[in-house]
C-alpha cells in the first residue's frame, strides 16, 4: 500500500510538472466557402533602377502649347512636356489626342491589318486630316525602345514599359506583347 501511494503520487507529480497542456475542444460553426473565379492579374515588379527622366528647364523659343482636356502640353522634337514645379517634364498625352504635324521620327507600321504611325512610344492613327494617338496595338514590332522605357519583371520575364505597353525583346527588335492598365 505504501509503494502504491508513491506510485500515484510520483504519477501526479510527472504528469502535472511533465509541460503537457491540457486543450478544450471548443465546437466552431461550420463555414461553407464558395470559389470564386477572378481573373488572375499578373505581377509587375519595377527593378530598383533609376530611371532617367527627360526635363527641360526652357522651352524652345517658339514653342506654343497644345490644350487637351485643360492641360498644356508642349511639344518638342517629337516629344510632349508638362509643366511641372518650374520645369518641364516628359509626359505622354491621352488617347484621343489630334495633332497636324506628325514628329520627323515617325515610322509607318502594319499590326493585323491597320496602319499606325509610330514615334518615340507614342502610336498615332490618320483620322481626317490629323493624327490621332491611340491604344499601343498588341502585336507591333518596333526596331528599338525609347531609352527612358523602364525595365521591370513582367511574370518572371525581364521586359521593357513605356506609355502603359510592356515591351518583350525579339529576334527582329520589340514587341508589344500587354498593355497595362490606367
Amino acid at each position: 500500500m505504501k509503494n502504491i501511494k508513491y506510485g500515484i503520487a510520483l504519477v501526479l507529480m510527472i504528469f502535472l510538472f511533465s509541460g503537457y497542456q491540457v486543450e478544450a475542444q471548443v465546437r466552431r460553426p461550420v463555414v461553407k466557402t464558395v470559389r470564386v473565379n477572378k481573373k488572375t492579374k499578373r505581377k509587375v515588379r519595377r527593378h530598383n533602377r533609376r530611371v532617367r527622366r527627360r526635363t527641360l528647364r526652357r522651352l524652345p523659343s517658339g514653342s506654343r502649347a497644345v490644350i487637351f482636356r485643360n492641360v498644356s502640353y508642349y511639344p518638342v522634337r517629337g516629344m510632349f512636356f508638362v509643366a511641372r514645379k518650374g520645369v518641364y517634364v516628359r509626359a505622354f498625352p491621352p488617347r484621343g489626342f489630334r495633332l497636324r504635324v506628325l514628329p520627323v521620327s515617325t515610322v509607318t507600321l502594319k499590326v493585323r491589318g491597320s496602319s499606325y504611325l509610330y514615334a518615340d512610344g507614342v502610336f498615332y492613327q490618320k483620322v481626317d486630316k490629323e493624327y490621332e494617338i491611340v491604344n499601343p496595338p498588341v502585336g507591333a514590332v518596333v526596331k528599338e525602345v525609347p531609352e527612358d522605357a523602364e525595365e521591370i519583371d513582367f511574370d518572371g520575364v525581364s521586359v521593357y514599359e513605356l506609355n502603359n505597353a510592356i515591351y518583350e525583346a525579339v529576334e527582329d527588335g520589340y514587341e508589344i506583347i500587354d498593355l497595362l492598365e490606367e
